[in-house]
């Protein structure tokens, strides 16, 4: 009994106060100003009785006071009716079309444990419609932030577009969403942008680790450019080093990669939080294309990746990098702990029938 008493105070809440649409602001205006004309109206009647005695006194105002106090009464009561026949109508529709909308979560779990926060009951929060949940899980291949098996974690990356293709397969496009967030190592995070470029609009989302939960791209954009320092030295095979939350490891570069010319792009201000700006991730992405098409354009036919980017950042240049035209890429995963700094690489390559590996 109680429960159904909570349950209609809280519906009834919700259509006088939280809930916002033109039907219910029809419905409040007649429900507001219902009781300021009963209390205003013009017909007033006291009556006082006891064993002994009765008391009454009583006033009544004109006719055309009257009527336009029963006028007054009608158009509320009509408001309150057509705005609850309104609103009732709008959430059938509504119902209607959510019946048919779905959004589905991607998320990587690799570097750090979201699995108590799970990116798909963050988005439900903001959703009226089914949210299907599509996990990444890599992290039992990792140890001590170190991956051991990337052979068997891409394996895992590689079954994501399937899983995809089979949830959206009886769905019209224009009924499905794609959210995607993950806290993953920057080669597998890259090659998911790389695998669902085509793709309709994907919303994407970052692990914050100041305050231990996702949010998504909703800062402002501060303008920043990726200054660049081209190498001097022509080849078919360079190094592009972008850093962008840290700088990247130019002695290890220098070690690992020796010969190869080496091209950097770097934000003026580095730090880990410096990308919460869909519009700034939009113009970054831009401007890293670019420079893989001026690579191109000089002949360039593999590019070795160093990125020391945020989750969403990677992604981002994945999805924006273009399989059809750009050079075959290898993406390299940076372990600062290990004597070879740069273990290994995810090698993309561009050739009909060859497919990506670990390097």
């Amino acid at each position: 009994m109680n429960k159904a008493i909570s349950y209609f105070i809280e519906k009834a809440a919700d259509w006088l106060f939280r809930k916002r649409s033109p039907a219910l602001m029809v419905f409040r205006a007649g429900v507001y100003f219902l009781p300021l004309t009963l209390a205003g109206s013009w017909a007033v009647s006291i009556m006082y009785k006891d064993a002994e005695s009765t008391f009454s006194l009583g006033y009544q105002s004109s006719s055309t006071a009257q009527f336009i106090v029963v006028s007054c009464l009608i158009v509320e009561i009509g408001l309150i009716v057509f705005g609850a026949v309104w609103e009732y109508q709008r959430y059938r529709d509504e119902k209607k079309r959510n019946d048919k909308k779905k959004t589905i979560v991607i998320e990587q779990r690799g570097l750090v444990d979201t699995s108590d926060s799970p990116l798909s009951e963050y988005i439900k929060i903001k959703c009226s419609w089914q949210v299907e949940s599509i996990v990444n899980d890599i992290r039992e291949k990792i140890t001590d932030n170190v991956i051991t098996r990337p052979d068997v974690a891409l394996a895992r990356v590689n079954n994501l577009k399937m899983s995809l293709d089979e949830r959206t397969a009886q769905s019209a496009a224009s009924d499905i969403s794609i959210v995607y967030g993950g806290v993953s190592p920057v080669p597998f995070t890259f090659y998911t942008g790389y695998l669902l470029d085509d793709e309709s609009q994907i919303y994407v989302y970052d692990w914050d680790r100041d305050v231990g939960d996702w949010r998504g791209l909703d800062g402002v954009d501060d303008g920043e450019q990726f200054s660049i320092e081209p190498s001097l030295i022509k080849g078919n095979s360079v190094v592009l080093a972008v850093s962008v939350s840290y700088p990247v490891d130019r002695h290890a570069i220098a070690s690992v990669f020796t010969g190869l010319p080496v091209h950097y792009l770097s934000l003026p201000l580095l730090d880990r939080n410096n990308h919460w700006s869909k519009e700034k991730q939009d113009r970054l992405s831009g401007e890293f294309l670019e420079y893989c098409k001026k690579l191109l354009g000089q002949g360039v036919e593999h590019i070795h990746l160093v990125l020391a980017c945020q989750n969403s950042v990677a992604f981002r240049f994945g999805q924006a990098y273009d399989k059809r035209n750009l050079p075959s890429v290898s993406v390299y995963q940076y372990e600062r702990q290990q004597k070879l700094r740069y273990p290994w690489c995810l090698k993309i390559p561009h050739e009909e029938g060859e497919i990506p590996l670990i390097v």
